[in-house]
């Protein structure tokens, strides 16, 4: 009998797809081969065995067999079903994502060993539909009201506080004494300034200030809520002396040649604003080019939809998890699963489907490709080459740009062969 005949006799595995991406073994390991792996280690514990009354390794086999008997079974179960899991995964010609999961068990010497294993595997797709894609590009119309609204950011950006001798009222800024009390314990700041905002501002300062005038000294009590931003703050009573000293308000620069001379050196008004379009009009073209990569994915996933692992989603989720705890001292672990389960089915179905289009296509990434991706990070992000190599020299930086070098090829192979009808539009809030 050849090795690999004896190799089928000792072992019987069948497969049971209980779902696209689950597998459940039946693996039978043969009597014979049982029986052979619980006499290689009576011998071993036979000839290392050291029981009172006998020298080492001449104690009687019986003897032997009743005194390690449980041990004896436990290593010979745990040599036995590793190496017949391994064997039935490479006659079954599968491909496991995760750790088997052993379930009934049935073990004894003198009968085959019977196991259930079961595991995840790579899903299996093929890949279709993928060329030909209807897609509709939308950009964003860039009116004289968007124009406008940029502008007034640019005068907030460049306004002045002036002093006034008037009632304070919403927005004013204030320059005040403070003095805090708190625990039996004084905090004296002085020319602090207080914005009044109404939307953030605590009730009871706006209440207060709103009104007050220069010289004015005014008191203030809070009772903080528990759950207040400010921990040292959160649930405590705190009273404020506060002593107004001035009121300003902002002013804003008048939009005129002079203001467009000013911040940038553009001869006039006029060309400040054609400036600004032109940036308008950019962003709102790298909206659409973005707007379509997103609407691109979301047809090809839907084209080729499948049902994501188990384990390759939970391995998604205890990833992000993990990110977020080293940023946040607390993470509602099930609200996050909850919020990200589909998002990471998403990620997941992607990433299969472009590896699979990038083979198809035979589309890969070269050395030269990198060399240029490492040289436009370092200019980004004002960074000398050697430097630049060096932060991106590990194995995880290198395999991470290669695979996002390779997602873009297959973007704009996937882009180059769609349909694609371009349109502008207007946000809702701004037709007339």
């Amino acid at each position: 009998m050849t090795e690999q005949n004896q190799k089928e006799e000792d072992l019987k595995v069948s497969v049971t797809e209980e779902k696209a991406w689950r597998r459940i073994l039946e693996i039978e390991v043969s009597k014979e081969k049982v029986d052979d792996e619980f006499d290689a280690v009576y011998e071993k514990y036979k000839t290392h065995s050291k029981i009172p009354g006998f020298r080492e390794g001449k104690a009687p086999m019986d003897l032997v067999k009743l005194r390690f008997k449980d041990a004896i079974e436990k290593e010979v179960l745990e040599s036995l079903v590793p190496k017949a899991y391994e064997d039935a995964v490479k006659e079954t010609n599968l491909s496991p994502i995760s750790l088997p999961v052993v379930k009934d068990l049935q073990f004894q010497r003198g009968m085959p060993l019977k196991f259930k294993a079961e595991i995840d595997v790579k899903p299996e797709i093929e890949v279709k539909d993928y060329k030909g894609t209807q897609l509709v590009k939308r950009i964003r119309q860039i009116t004289e009201e968007d124009v406008n609204r940029s502008l007034n950011y640019l005068k907030e950006d460049f306004a002045e506080l002036h002093p006034v001798e008037r009632e304070a009222k919403f927005y004013d800024h204030l320059i005040v004494d403070l003095v805090k009390h708190q625990e039996g314990k004084e905090d004296k700041l002085e020319n602090q300034q207080l914005f009044l905002d109404p939307h953030n501002m605590i009730k009871e300062f706006q209440e207060t200030l709103i009104g007050a005038k220069a010289g004015d000294e005014k008191k203030i009590e809070v009772n903080y809520r528990p759950d207040f931003h400010n921990k040292k703050l959160a649930g405590k009573n705190v009273k404020y002396s506060i002593k107004v000293g001035q009121i300003k308000e902002k002013v804003l620069p008048e939009a005129n040649d002079d203001f467009a001379k000013m911040i940038g050196g553009y001869k006039d008004l006029a060309e400040l604003k054609t400036k600004i379009k032109e940036g308008l009009t950019k962003k709102a073209m790298q909206d659409g080019e973005k707007n379509l990569r997103n609407e691109l994915i979301n047809q090809i996933i839907k084209l080729n939809f499948f049902e994501v692992p188990e384990t390759l989603l939970n391995f998604y989720l205890d990833s992000l998890i993990e990110d977020l705890k080293k940023k946040h001292k607390k993470v509602d672990e099930a609200k996050i699963r909850e919020e990200y389960k589909e998002i990471g089915a998403g990620h997941i179905r992607w990433d299969y489907l472009f590896h699979q289009i990038a083979e198809k296509e035979k589309i890969e990434v070269n050395k030269e490709e990198i060399e240029e991706w490492t040289k436009k990070f370092a200019k980004d992000y004002k960074m000398e080459k050697e430097r630049t190599e060096e932060l991106l020299a590990t194995p995880q930086n290198t395999k991470r740009i290669r695979e996002n070098i390779l997602e873009d090829k297959v973007i704009d192979f996937l882009l180059k062969n769609a349909i694609i009808k371009e349109e502008t539009f207007l946000p809702e809030s701004e037709k007339k």
